[in-house]
């Protein structure tokens, strides 16, 4: 950011004084340099740690006119506002001291005493002289109830002692600045290369083997499946993260991860990423698996995980987060989850168990080259116990849902491919979950029919007819099994049941008047 500037160089005493107060508040109070200006006369300073006066701009100008001083203390106002807002504060206290060789020759001292309001910032402002500077000096140190350790200021400073410590406070600025990017530079991203190609190989294996998009191939490659989890198919709360429902869920979730990933596993490294990713991605499927018992698969929760690392990372580094990647990353978040709010098909769920899965993973894990034994130990037993009880409740939970839909559903696509034998598989498994399953006995009993087993067929029916009396289908099929096997009477009697549940069926009325014309003419 580029601040406003004004003025024009002149004096070496007042240079002192101001590097000198510059330096002795970064290098011993904690401050950092925010910006300067291009000529180095206007320097802005922040520790937020600081509750009276966490932002100090500093500014060195020879005033003659007290114009020229309200002029600038209105742009100071503009651009405290927006460092305000590029620090992220709700609040910005900013003192505002000028070295100048002498004080406006007019009225000033109304203007510098006028305490400024803009929007959400409030400046302070005093003006420190080579005349009484002694005095100022005392004043300011009172204000921030710090000593700026000048005791004394060389008669005729000269630019070399200037120059020495004003090289002090820009190296000082540049290494913490290196030594931050060192922070986005710990890691390389293999580990989400390595993630990109899994998924993408599985996509294509998928479509090698059917559909990316087809229920059954879905199944098999091990998406989220609540039936089969239920049955103790543990592995399915990780397999899902590497699965994919078509070609666009795909893309977009890579593009997300090549972008969201490396960043994370160049702050963390691939080590703690390989946890956080997997924890993140594990967190996602259990609360979906909790939430919604519809089958869903990718890399979303993991991704949302990704994300709430990156917010861990801004807990716990506040100033370098907001100064390079926070806000991006928090409209980012809330935009993401507004659309999983709004637009249907999103497993939403899935995503808020990555997000805080992955902030508590990253907890756990810890920053590198940072030891916060007793909050990783805190973080590890919120996610043991928190991911232990929200299986537990799932388990529960899902355990009274009736599967019988959704598992013959995933047969009946089984039966279309013509694979009876693992749909016969699955139907048994809906029965085993749950008795109450009309649809699967139903399925089984035209499985039968294809075999021309008529009398297991005919138990299927009257088990489907017995679970689900408005069942018509199953009447209409059971009849139609009886006059397979010559028994015409009962198969009318069936056919009956099936037209006063549904009336409308034409087939149904159909094979109502074959039966009755072949009654006639067998009675004639």
């Amino acid at each position: 950011m580029r601040v406003l500037k004004v003025g024009k160089r002149v004096g070496y005493r007042e240079d002192y004084i101001f590097w000198h107060m510059i330096h002795t508040l970064t290098s011993k109070y904690n401050y950092s340099l925010i910006t300067t200006s291009e000529d180095q006369k206007e320097v802005w300073i922040e520790n937020d740690k600081e509750k009276k006066y966490p932002i100090i701009r500093f500014m060195r100008y020879d005033f003659d006119w007290a114009n020229v001083l309200k002029k600038d203390l209105q742009r100071t106002a503009m651009n405290g506002e927006n460092i305000r807002k590029q620090l992220v504060k709700k609040n910005a206290d900013i003192f505002n001291i000028y070295v100048s060789q002498f004080k406006p020759v007019d009225d000033y001292e109304s203007i510098i005493k006028n305490v400024i309001k803009h929007q959400k910032t409030t400046i302070t402002s005093t003006i420190i002289d080579s005349l009484s500077w002694k005095e100022e000096l005392a004043s300011i140190e009172q204000q921030l109830d710090k000593s700026m350790m000048i005791d004394t200021i060389p008669e005729e400073a000269a630019e070399y002692q200037v120059q020495e410590i004003k090289s002090r406070v820009l190296s000082a600025a540049v290494n913490k600045r290196k030594a931050e990017q060192k922070v986005f530079n710990f890691g390389k991203p293999i580990l989400t290369k390595v993630f990109l190609a899994i998924q993408i190989v599985v996509f294509i294996l998928m479509e090698i083997a059917g559909s990316s998009e087809s229920t059954a191939t879905l199944v098999e490659f091990g998406a989220k499946y609540n039936p089969y989890i239920l049955q103790g198919q543990w592995w399915r709360f990780i397999t899902p993260i590497f699965i994919h429902i078509g070609f666009l869920h795909l893309a977009l979730n890579s593009m997300a991860l090549f972008y969201l990933g490396a960043s994370v596993e160049r702050i963390y490294g691939s080590v703690r990423v390989f946890f956080i990713y997997l924890f993140a991605g594990f967190m996602g499927v259990v609360a979906s698996f909790v939430s919604t018992d519809t089958l869903s698969a990718g890399a979303s929760g993991a991704i949302f995980g990704c994300l709430g690392a990156l917010l861990y990372f801004g807990i716990t580094n506040k100033k370098l987060f907001f100064r390079t990647m926070g806000m991006n990353i928090i409209v980012l978040l809330i935009v993401n989850l507004a659309l999983g709010f709004i637009m249907p098909g999103i497993d939403n769920a899935g995503h808020m168990g990555g997000l805080v899965g992955g902030f508590l993973a990253a907890a756990a894990v810890g920053l590198p080259k940072t030891s916060k034994r007793l909050y990783q130990l805190a973080a590890t037993a919120v996610l043991i116990a928190g991911s232990a009880a929200l299986i537990l409740y799932g388990f529960k939970d899902q355990a009274d849902n009736n599967y019988d839909l959704t598992l013959s559903s995933l047969a009946q696509e089984y039966i279309s491919a013509g694979d009876n034998e693992k749909a016969e598989e699955v139907l048994i498994k809906a029965i085993s979950i749950n008795s109450n399953s009309p649809n699967a006995y139903f399925l089984l009993g035209n499985l039968e029919v294809d075999q021309k087993e008529y009398e297991k067929a005919k138990e299927y029916y009257l088990q489907t007819i017995g679970k689900s009396p408005q069942f018509h289908q199953a009447h209409y099929n059971l009849a139609l099994t009886y006059l397979q096997q010559g028994e015409v009477e009962k198969a009318k009697e069936k056919l009956d049941e099936a037209l006063e549940i549904a009336p409308s069926e034409s087939s149904y009325r159909e094979l109502r008047t074959e039966i009755d014309n072949w009654l006639k003419e067998n009675k004639e």
